[in-house]
């Protein structure tokens, strides 16, 4: 498991943030001005991990943040961990056997257009509002902006809430769909830790472990989107 993925699976509280860059000014009449900066609109997760963590049993955890420090990317996601793996559900009423028979026809700007759809009544929910659709091998999750339901035509058009980023062609490709996806992360500030008394352990006797693990911060994990 990878040391970002573990930090995942032990934080005890999650904020999300992957809004548009948005600038805002005031008139002397307060009259408000905003502009919208064209941005990949990367996810960035705040992640904080309680001082519970034992140092003994958590020392190759540490090697691994350290060798990744604040530049190197990771893939993670939510949906390996029990506790974890309801916030990206996926809400619609497809089976799996559907969703992998769907594929991509096109994605221009902010409309995916998907074919191979199941032969489903024309009520039927493809997609719920805020779904995670993940393209092919690619690792940045798009989400519905709106209900999606199968209609009668051979393909549906997908509102996602972030224009395309993906350079490549993706027609034909596969979709993974809810908490299956994949996000590619690094954490920028990477936070530096210490040891703290308590979680003792103790063998015949004897004290084996005297320390948790205390971060200095949250764990800021911000989408890689170089390589879009």
């Amino acid at each position: 498991m990878s040391g970002l993925q573990t930090i995942i699976n032990s934080a005890d509280s999650l904020s999300i943030d992957r809004r548009k860059v948005v600038g805002i000014q005031f008139t002397r009449n307060e009259v408000p001005r905003t502009s919208a900066t064209p941005t990949y609109q990367p996810w960035r997760f705040s992640l904080t991990v309680p001082s519970r963590l034992r140092y003994s049993q958590v020392r190759s955890l540490l090697e691994a943040l350290d060798t990744l420090d604040r530049n190197t990317p990771q893939v993670v996601t939510f949906g390996d961990n029990p506790c974890l793996s309801w916030i990206f559900k996926y809400q619609g009423t497809m089976s799996q056997t559907m969703i992998n028979n769907i594929t991509v026809t096109s994605f221009n700007g902010s409309s995916l257009v998907l074919g191979n759809l199941p032969v489903v009544p024309s009520t039927r929910v493809l997609f719920e509002p805020n779904d995670l659709i993940q393209i092919g091998n690619q690792t940045f999750p798009f989400t519905s902006q709106t209900r999606v339901t199968r209609g009668t035509g051979s393909t549906v058009t997908v509102t996602t809430n972030r224009p395309n980023i993906i350079t490549g062609s993706v027609a034909g490709d596969n979709i993974t769909v809810g908490n299956s996806c994949e996000f590619y992360m690094f954490c920028p500030n990477m936070p530096t830790y210490k040891l703290i008394p308590g979680g003792y352990l103790q063998s015949n006797g004897v004290t084996t472990n005297n320390a948790l693990i205390e971060f200095s911060s949250a764990f800021d994990l911000y989408e890689w989107v170089a390589t879009a």
